[in-house]
């Protein structure tokens, strides 16, 4: 009996040992797909894709079904524009992880470019609602960013206003808050959400042109001439300045 007993105790000590080799093994697999993950994301940031896409090819060469190494690998096939392909990816992201927020945000922006712009609604919303989804204010400005494309304007607003609420100071929203304010005869509007944009991003041909307009319709001279200045001095040769040329001369918006 002693015997058995002993028996007994020596195969379960070596189903703990087996048990946890398989864990430790599991546990390298998974930092193994994990650095190359991060190697990928490293080098198609940097315009290497031939790497990126070796890193990504061994990631799923150990687990052809893991969500976030299938969602690298979507943009990077996105970025070669073999469309179906990334089309391929996303889907097997989002079917073994449907509650993966990048791949959710990032399958939307690939419909929406796609035209398949309902389709691009329905992801970006998921993501929105996703509690585990850091950047938020991010999925509702890249909804806005494509309804804007279909003239939705409505909707668009209110994804965009919704990505403030969140990030006050993301300048795309603040850019497009401005020029649907002026599109839609809101210029005093317009002109507080121009001026926020400049506190925090850049100005560029088209955000100067769109501040004259909005000082012009607001019949502020001062303001008019100064953002024209800038637009000339800093960008003489854009189809913005040029454009502001033919205002100054036919004296239109």
């Amino acid at each position: 009996m002693r015997f058995l007993a002993l028996l007994v105790a020596g195969l379960v000590l070596a189903g703990c040992a087996s048990t946890a080799e398989r864990q430790a093994d599991e546990a390298k697999r998974r930092q193994i797909i994990d650095t190359n993950i991060q190697l990928a994301t490293g080098y198609l940031q940097n315009g290497q894709v031939e790497y990126a896409k070796e890193r990504l090819d061994r990631a799923l060469q150990i687990d052809a079904y893991h969500s976030q190494a299938n969602n690298m690998m979507a943009l990077l096939q996105w970025r070669l524009k073999d469309y179906e392909a990334a089309d391929r990816h996303f889907r097997r992201a989002l079917d073994v992880d449907t509650d993966n927020p990048e791949a959710q945000n990032n399958y939307g922006v690939f419909l929406c470019e796609r035209g398949r712009i309902d389709q691009a609604e329905t992801w970006f919303k998921r993501a929105i609602e996703n509690p585990y989804y850091r950047t938020p204010a991010i999925a509702n400005q890249n909804a806005g960013l494509c309804l804007n494309k279909r003239g939705d304007r409505s909707a668009a607003e209110s994804y965009f206003r919704e990505a403030l609420k969140i990030d006050p100071r993301l300048p795309p929203s603040l850019y497009q808050m401005a020029l649907i304010s002026f599109e839609s005869k809101r210029a005093l509007a317009a002109r507080g959400f121009i001026q926020r944009y400049f506190e925090v991003g850049e100005d560029n041909p088209e955000t100067l042109l769109l501040a004259v307009r909005i000082e012009r319709a607001l019949k502020n001279k001062d303001a008019e001439a100064s953002y024209a200045v800038r637009l000339r001095g800093k960008y003489p040769g854009s189809p913005e300045a040029e454009q502001l040329n033919r205002m100054a001369a036919g004296g239109k918006r």
